[in-house]
């Protein structure tokens, strides 16, 4: 297929990482085109408070992904919303497959981030959009008043427990292990909820529904909760699909990326949520977003 337009520079992704390499490779002058199938910011959208970030207080995660992307509008990117099919290589330049055009470029850079994990329950797929759900500051406001189920024990679950305990009736944290993942601050502010429990050791079974949607669980010790919804929360696996063709060299958390964030193709760089690190943070994709646009800049001006 013939590809109709040619870049620098190609970024998958307009998550934290994407736009921070956008934002390098503009001031440096590169042509790049800046791809993403949803909205600019990714995950971020879906953050209700961001209190880690150096210099952002006090402020939700959509806001700093607007105070980005407004950095991005200024320089002018070139940012497309397309959803990538497929990757492969065309006369020594990588070709980029949208559901929309080709483009072919001599960098790329993979910042897609990852897809929420889901829970291993037969036909859980049904009950998307239909009383389960991973974004609380999407879909929050569906479950005033109601009892809901947060899955999960890290930081996200806490957050989102947070957060829905100012708008559901009833709040059950559904925690497999015996203790809680998350910070110690994000424990202890949950633990202060009234409307918020949490039941340690357990999981979820089996979901009860009607034609109307969730009505309840049964947990693996029997026990019955009358809910009408589920917010699931039990990590992250990588958005791989389109790149595997690529045969990028990875292991089970993402993409190996060496200190210039360059995988084992040298034209061909990843940064954010989609490579095997152990912090998964919005500091950190902003830095390897950096970090792979300024060597790419040093590689194109050393043509």
């Amino acid at each position: 297929m013939k590809s109709n337009s040619n870049y620098d520079v190609i970024i998958v992704g307009a998550g934290p990482a994407g736009m921070s390499a956008a934002i390098y490779l503009l001031r440096a002058g590169v042509n790049c085109l800046l791809l993403e199938f949803s909205s600019p910011g990714g995950n971020l959208n879906k953050t209700h408070m961001i209190d880690n970030y150096p210099g952002f207080v006090d402020h939700d995660g959509t806001t700093l992904a607007f105070n980005m992307y407004n950095q991005l509008t200024k320089l002018k990117a070139n940012l497309k919303i397309e959803k990538v099919k497929n990757i492969n290589y065309y006369n020594e330049q990588i070709m980029v497959e949208t559901n929309k055009e080709c483009y072919t470029s001599e960098f790329l850079i993979l910042a897609s981030g990852r897809i929420p994990r889901k829970l291993e329950i037969e036909d859980i797929d049904k009950f998307l959009n239909k009383g389960i759900s991973y974004c609380a500051t999407c879909d929050g406001a569906l479950y005033k008043d109601k009892s809901i189920a947060v899955v999960g024990g890290g930081n996200t679950a806490m957050e989102t427990a947070r957060y829905m305990s100012n708008l559901a009736k009833k709040i059950y944290v559904i925690n497999r292990s015996s203790a809680l993942r998350a910070t110690k601050k994000d424990q202890e502010e949950i633990m202060m909820k009234k409307n918020v429990e949490i039941l340690y050791n357990s999981k979820i079974k089996k979901i009860i529904s009607n034609e109307e949607g969730i009505t309840g669980i049964e947990l693996d010790d029997k026990k019955k909760l009358n809910i009408q919804g589920i917010f699931v929360c039990i990590g992250y696996e990588a958005n791989d699909e389109y790149y595997k063709t690529l045969s990028l060299k990875r292991d089970s958390l993402g993409l190996i990326v060496n200190d210039n964030m360059q995988t084992s193709n040298e034209k061909i760089f990843a940064c954010g949520d989609i490579i095997s690190k152990s912090l998964y943070q919005v500091v950190t994709a902003t830095s390897e977003g950096a970090i792979a646009a300024n060597t790419i800049i040093e590689k194109l001006n050393k043509k």
